[in-house]
């Protein structure tokens, strides 16, 4: 299955040093133990069967013409390039705190990627039209490892939209994928993940981010589906005046299982982070969430926070916080807070008594909690779906 010989065909008409580091993963990737998700209570879990994916996901728009986009699997002629941005992230790894997704799923998505991008803003181009890309899963594409590089040179803006999806409701579907990126001095960039799998499949999510000096970079993850989902996201603002935000939403129903990991790295004086993360719990799902604020030696005045709210529709949820605050600095700001509990009963009684039904009361409370975050999503189509998935899953 995930073999070697499986490594020899995936390099087959590939970059010659991309087909080099597919084979390092590799190597790596043997000598690796994988690790189980305790806490979600998901133990021994086992790859499916390798497939390529063949769809299309890039939504070609007029932003072609500025950026520089291509495809992760192809003969690339600018493969240099492409391994010194990925060589920036040796040794970045912090110890302290979280740490991600297990090491065997990283070392999988490089070794065995069956897509991904490498996309580039080049220095000063500010571009007002997001990109799109669009991972569909179906029974001629059950498997998804994508491995995106995405890079923000000086001075650049831009807008990345992902959207994880799929139709067939019965499919047993896998998605693996690792996100790095970097962001350098004054650019700004946004990045919209929307995971919405249906709760037969399995979804891992890695997210890496260094940003240099007067960097902006700002996550809007939102995860609505998954029978299992472990994802994680961790930024390290290497330089002065670097900034970071992770702005999520998630919602879990029925016996979904989450997984949700949230770190922030301080190492440039007066870098600043935020963490805002609202979730809703139904059913028997289960969820853990992890939020790390890391203020390194040399960190000074930099400021941070985080704060999880999450709703508890039922009382056979099971919903666990792990706020953390680490410090090597004195002259710093960090400040953290949970918020967990049901439904209001008297907001509830209140909106029932003006002629809603229970459920409708329901979701127009939960919609009220979302829809800060929503308003972020800069596509009215993408951002139309997502309200009435939350909706059709409140009311079920």
């Amino acid at each position: 299955m995930y073999n070697k010989n499986l490594v020899d065909n995936l390099t087959t008409g590939q970059s010659k040093l991309l087909s080099s580091r597919r084979k390092e993963s590799y190597e790596i990737y043997e000598n690796l133990t994988k690790g189980d998700y305790k806490r979600i209570n998901l133990f021994d879990y086992q790859f499916p069967e390798y497939s390529p994916y063949n769809k299309e996901y890039l939504k070609e728009k007029k932003w072609q013409q500025e950026l520089m986009i291509k495809k992760m699997t192809d003969n690339l002629n600018n493969e240099e390039e492409i391994i010194n941005y990925l060589d920036q992230f040796k040794d970045k790894k912090v110890k302290k705190g979280n740490q991600g997704l297990d090491p065997k799923y990283l070392a999988m998505v490089e070794a065995f990627y069956n897509t991904g991008l490498f996309i580039k803003a080049p220095q000063n181009v500010e571009l007002k039209v997001p990109v799109e890309i669009f991972y569909e899963l179906d029974q001629e594409n059950p498997v998804l490892i994508d491995n995106n590089l995405i890079v923000a040179e000086e001075n650049s803006n831009l807008t990345i939209v992902i959207d994880y999806r799929m139709q067939d409701q019965n499919l047993k579907a896998f998605h693996n994928g690792l996100t790095r990126v970097i962001v350098k001095e004054n650019a700004v960039l946004n990045i919209v993940k929307v995971q919405r799998f249906n709760d037969q499949s399995d979804n891992f999510d890695s997210n890496i981010s260094l940003v240099s000096n007067q960097g902006e970079l700002n996550w809007i993850p939102i995860e609505l589906g998954a029978k299992n989902s472990v994802t994680n996201n961790e930024n390290t603002l290497i330089a002065d005046g670097s900034r970071a935000s992770i702005s999520s939403v998630y919602f879990a129903d029925g016996e979904r299982k989450l997984d949700l990991g949230f770190k922030m790295n301080h190492q440039g004086r007066h870098s600043s982070s935020e963490i805002e993360s609202k979730g809703v719990l139904k059913d028997k799902a289960q969820k853990v969430f992890r939020g790390d604020l890391y203020f390194q030696k040399g960190a000074g005045q930099a400021k941070g926070s985080e704060r999880e709210e999450v709703l508890l529709l039922d009382k056979t949820v099971d919903s666990d916080s792990i706020p953390a605050l680490f410090s090597e600095e004195d002259n710093v700001e960090g400040e953290h807070a949970v918020s967990a509990g049901q439904i209001d009963e008297q907001r509830l009684f209140y909106l029932m008594s003006r002629g809603m039904t229970k459920a409708e009361a329901k979701q127009l409370m939960v919609e009220a909690s979302f829809n800060p975050i929503f308003d972020k999503i800069p596509l009215n189509d993408l951002k139309g779906s997502v309200i009435n998935d939350v909706k059709t899953r409140i009311r079920s």
